[in-house]
């Protein structure tokens, strides 16, 4: 209700694949939108939920329900009024922690701006893997938002005038903690996915090319090395510089994921 043009309108979709057609403007996208933002919350275009609302309404609501593989149906609403914000429930359950839902109905989008997941920056594949594997892992999830909080904390104590060195170190054992459990899980998932792009490359171009993702760290344990320690160290060697930043230069919030095509960055060959 009230969501994008669409004022009241119910949709049931068939098993297997269905295609949605019509007009320029007609709402195609905004159909895709809703199920995008009941199942994470979140709109893949809009900046803010507020652009979701309908010219002269207040408020927008939708509603879904999800068939699960193993039977059970998850019954989702999201709401969002211009004064009182978000509101999620779930099987007539109101959700406080909207990251306790997420996960439950998996999503998997392609958009036309995922063309910029090789070209653009890279804070574009941080999110792309922070997406899939908040959906595959509440325990990455939660890590995440963790290391987000402290990332934050950390980053205005750095622009204080006075900045206080052993509050600043604090910060850094919960970056350190979360964050590494951030990196080896992102790890795992560039090995798997590059084992995919792998095969499905060589099988779409009909061609001997080497399709390949790695994860590129800046927190880097090599012989052995426990990267909780190469951590610590390198927020020691980095602090004074960081201090003088006045940000955190050191952690998986600077990392990347390369796109490669015969030893090759994409970005710029391909």
């Amino acid at each position: 209700m009230n969501f994008r043009n669409y004022t009241d309108a119910e949709i049931e979709f068939a098993d297997g694949v269905n295609v949605i057609y019509g007009e320029n403007g007609a709402g195609k996208t905004s159909i895709l939108e809703a199920i995008h933002y009941l199942a994470l919350t979140k709109s893949f275009r809009a900046g803010t939920d507020k652009h979701l609302v309908s010219n002269k309404a207040d408020m927008c609501r939708v509603q879904g329900e999800f068939a699960g593989a193993n039977g059970n149906t998850t019954r989702t609403t999201i709401a969002y009024a211009l004064d009182s914000g978000k509101h999620l429930t779930v099987n007539g359950q109101k959700m406080q922690i909207f990251s306790e839902y997420i996960g439950d109905v998996p999503v998997v989008l392609l958009h036309p701006a995922d063309l910029n997941l090789s070209q653009g920056g890279p804070q574009l594949r941080r999110r792309f893997l922070d997406v899939l594997l908040s959906q595959s892992s509440k325990v990455y999830l939660h890590s995440l938002m963790q290391y987000n909080r402290s990332l934050r904390q950390r980053n205005l104590l750095l622009q204080q005038p006075n900045c206080d060195v052993e509050l600043l170190k604090s910060w850094e054992e919960n970056l350190i903690s979360h964050g590494v459990a951030v990196i080896q899980k992102r790890q795992q998932a560039a090995t798997e996915l590059s084992e995919l792009v792998k095969q499905y490359y060589k099988a779409l171009s009909q061609k001997d090319h080497n399709g390949k993702i790695v994860y590129q760290c800046n927190v880097s344990a090599e012989n052995g090395q426990d990267l909780e320690t190469v951590y610590r160290h390198l927020f020691a060697k980095k602090r004074a510089g960081e201090i003088e930043q006045g940000t955190t230069i050191v952690g998986p919030h600077r990392d990347d994921l390369l796109f490669l095509l015969n030893g090759k960055a994409m970005k710029t060959y391909a």
